[in-house]
């Protein structure tokens, strides 16, 4: 058994190696010790996605933090992430425990747990529940805790509600949208569609519309090699816009125009909505991965925009106790917009991008032509993520803290932003981030660039660099 570890989003692990019944309980036990410190002593809300027995994990969860003493209501079926998180805010409960891995394949399955607020836990927090559950593994017997009833909750029309209320309905309808909605056979099944059909949208070519616990073979990450199915559908002139989510439903994927459009000049086209259409005005809050266009974006328009390292956890606590926060952002897909909860959502992500093609009453590619005119032209962005052997992890670990490259593809590097890995911004706005993955044995290497043969020579400079530090 490796030891338990909370990264970017909870416990994550392979099933029937380290995610078992077992490991699960003591997770939970330590989870439910967690609750018994917190102030609130309300229950907590239990919920899953569309993974392998995903229902009877989430009856163990509950059963252990019932032998803590913490009371629990359960999910009556799987449900998006952002929906239970929604449920525990507007029910005042003391957090929520959600049982999934989110994008990672169907071998794997996961562990979040959210607070009172609705937003992951701070990293100590995290840490002291994955420290607590290591010496449960080590000191405490194994004897899982006896089965209960426990109260179930079905939160499906509350949550689409509330989402439909924080968009333009009457605007989406007039505009006769046909899109095309990717669920990747994942939580998202049931809201994600429905919303759009409820929004007022005119025609849905749903696809993947299945609760498939092996996701078809295929990553539910709502990113370009993952959508195949859906991106030709998109190339029909009938088609308006083209919209996925992951697994547990917190991420969204756009497409147009028969391509991915991908997740930085998504994250531009809706930043561009709120700021011009909707007038609004306050802080981004964007994960250091993100494009510079949505900085630009923002001086343009008067706006403020603060840094943060990878990950959701990073940006919603801020969104939680702000309200100047008008859009948190993250590259994986993650958009947290105002007066919802402070966390992804997939499904408010997506009712927006409808919105804007309503407002705007052009295409996606047309919009998107407007925002580069305003941010000084287009950036091209990549990703490579490279696994990893643990030698390797724990190389690069010790390796990335000293990385000073004085020039990167022949041209200077500016300076390194080690908030969360090693950034090398070059003198021309470009960059090269490499970093270890929170969530699995990877190393991520991000790149944004004026050009496309620009891009790939910072991607391959990033190659070179990995293995370096690697030790080959």
């Amino acid at each position: 058994m490796n030891r338990i570890r909370f990264g970017t989003e909870g416990w994550r692990a392979l099933l029937a190696e380290d995610y078992t019944f077992g490991n699960v309980r003591v997770v939970a036990r330590a989870t439910g010790r967690w609750f018994r410190q917190q102030p609130s002593q309300s229950p907590v809300a239990i919920g899953h996605d569309t993974r392998f027995l995903g229902d009877r994990f989430a009856g163990a969860v509950a059963n252990e933090l019932a032998e803590c003493g913490v009371a629990t209501r359960l999910a009556a079926h799987y449900a998006p992430t952002p929906a239970v998180c929604y449920y525990t805010i507007t029910n005042k409960l003391a957090g929520a425990v959600v049982l999934t891995a989110s994008h990672n394949p169907a071998e794997w399955n996961g562990f979040k747990v959210k607070n009172s607020e609705g937003a992951s836990l701070p990293t100590a927090h995290a840490k002291w529940i994955g420290e607590e559950a290591n010496r449960i593994l080590e000191e405490e017997p194994a004897d899982p805790a006896p089965p209960r009833e426990h109260e179930r909750f079905d939160v499906r029309d509350a949550y689409l509600d509330h989402i439909l209320s924080l968009v333009d309905r009457e605007a989406i309808g007039r505009a006769k949208l046909t899109v095309v909605a990717d669920l990747m056979h994942g939580a998202g099944i049931g809201y994600f569609d429905e919303a759009l059909r409820r929004a007022g949208c005119a025609a849905i070519r749903a696809l993947r519309t299945d609760p498939d616990p092996t996701f078809d073979g295929q990553h539910p990450e709502p990113i370009g090699p993952n959508l195949e199915p859906s991106i030709p559908l998109t190339a029909d002139p009938d088609v308006n816009i083209g919209l996925a989510t992951d697994g547990d439903g917190d991420r969204l994927g756009m497409m147009a125009h028969g391509e991915y459009i991908d997740i930085q000049r998504a994250i531009v086209f809706i930043l561009y909505h709120l700021l011009k259409n909707r007038g609004w005005r306050g802080r981004v809050v964007r994960s250091l991965n993100v494009t510079s266009m949505v900085d630009r974006l923002c001086d343009h328009y008067g706006c403020t925009v603060t840094e943060t390292s990878v990950g959701f956890k990073n940006i919603g606590p801020d969104m939680a106790k702000s309200d100047d926060i008008i859009l948190g952002v993250e590259e994986s897909g993650g958009f947290g917009i105002k007066g919802h909860i402070p966390d992804r959502d997939g499904s408010l992500a997506a009712l927006t991008a409808c919105e804007a093609l309503a407002y705007e009453g052009k295409p996606v590619r047309d919009i998107l032509a407007d925002v580069f005119s305003l941010v000084g032209g287009r950036m091209y962005f990549g990703r490579i993520d490279r696994p990893l052997e643990p030698r390797q992890s724990d190389e690069i670990r010790k390796a990335l803290p000293s990385l000073e490259p004085d020039a990167i593809a022949g041209v200077p590097v500016e300076r390194v932003n080690q908030l969360d890995g090693a950034k090398c911004i070059r003198k021309d706005g470009s960059w090269v981030l490499l970093r270890l993955s929170g969530t699995e044995p990877l190393l991520r290497m991000y790149a944004e660039a004026r050009s496309e043969n620009d891009l790939q020579g910072l991607l391959e400079a990033g190659r070179d660099m990995a293995l370096d530090l690697s030790g080959g």
